[in-house]
């Protein structure tokens, strides 16, 4: 845990991935003022990530205690949820948690009211608030890692629509006869330009025969972060590859964009974190397909890093109550 700072209240953010989960205790400005990580205990499911939760934001309420009291707990999930219920939807990446209501669950352990978002909008806000996108509105924010999510933020409030999917940005489809995708359609661009969409492009050339020469011909094993890091050091082949998965997300940020008209684009999630070897063929092909009143639309790389979900998660409560007077400290 990081040691923190004195301020007047501060929120509790929790971040629940399928690889990594994070609590912190985060202040009125952005700051992480108290952080707990730990790697999500995928085969034991929810059973096992509930608990552990748990026990780090006890141990966060009490390090910061009488320093700035959390006032609220604002929780990211990694899946599709009903915010208003505060229930969780489904996973794709971890069993057990369709139907749980972690909003419920946490405001009974904690005393404090507590908020559930989908993990790309919580991401999305702290950017818009705290990151690279703010002073803009609206803002578009998409996050690349294993999977593809985002988030719309309109005046500072996250944009949920109707089914509580708007922003979802990693199942439009592209090529409908395309490879499948964990959502159970084909061709979204999260199984075309994802961390694991850049693997398996991989995969497939080399049992196509078609990576003799490169470092990726014998590599094992063979992984999108694999191929993003050689594409770096500048392997001819792996950058062709993530040069393309880079030209999809152009393509489907440029139809958002047509259709959204965001003030600026933040790309997000470890992906991104390739940098141009990913964002500008994105840049190029957005350009290219973006009507002419967006085309100049900035699209920048998140600047909040991983940290972006817990201080998202904590941003997402600090939205949805009012703060005694004095209290933004």
């Amino acid at each position: 845990m990081a040691g923190h700072r004195e301020t007047a209240v501060s929120f509790l953010g929790v971040d629940i991935g399928g690889t990594r989960m994070t609590a912190g205790v985060v202040a009125c400005d952005g700051s992480l003022m108290a952080v707990c990580r730990m790697a999500t205990p995928r085969s034991a499911g929810a059973e096992a990530c509930v608990p552990e939760l748990l026990s780090a934001c006890r141990s966060l309420l009490d390090e910061v205690k009488g320093a700035a009291p959390p006032v609220a707990v604002g929780i990211g999930f990694g899946g599709p949820v009903d915010a208003a219920a505060g229930v969780v939807r489904r996973s794709h990446h971890v069993e057990g948690w369709s139907g749980r209501p972690l909003a419920a669950v946490f405001a009974e352990a904690t005393g404090l009211p507590a908020y559930l978002e989908n993990d790309a909008n919580a991401a999305a806000l702290a950017e818009a608030l705290f990151g690279a996108g703010r002073g803009a509105d609206p803002v578009l924010y998409v996050n690349v890692g294993t999977g593809i999510g985002g988030g719309l933020v309109l005046g500072g409030r996250v944009y949920r629509g109707a089914h509580f999917n708007a922003g979802e940005i990693g199942h439009l489809v592209l090529l409908p006869d395309g490879p499948p995708c964990p959502c159970g359609k084909r061709g979204c661009l999260e199984a075309l330009a994802s961390g694991d969409a850049i693997g398996r492009m991989a995969q497939e050339r080399r049992d196509a025969g078609m990576l003799a020469g490169s470092a990726l011909a014998t590599l094992e094993p063979l992984t999108g972060r694999a191929v993003g890091e050689y594409a770096c050091r500048g392997d001819l082949a792996s950058r062709e590859i993530v040069g393309e998965a880079g030209t999809y997300l152009g393509w489907a940020l440029a139809l958002s964009a047509n259709l959204l008209d965001p003030q600026i684009i933040v790309v997000g999630g470890g992906v991104s974190a390739l940098g141009d070897v990913y964002l500008e063929p994105a840049r190029r092909r957005f350009r290219e397909l973006a009507m002419d009143w967006v085309a100049d639309v900035q699209i920048v790389p998140a600047a909040l890093g991983y940290d972006a979900g817990v201080i998202g998660a904590a941003a997402v409560a600090m939205t949805m109550v009012s703060l005694p007077q004095g209290g933004s400290g």
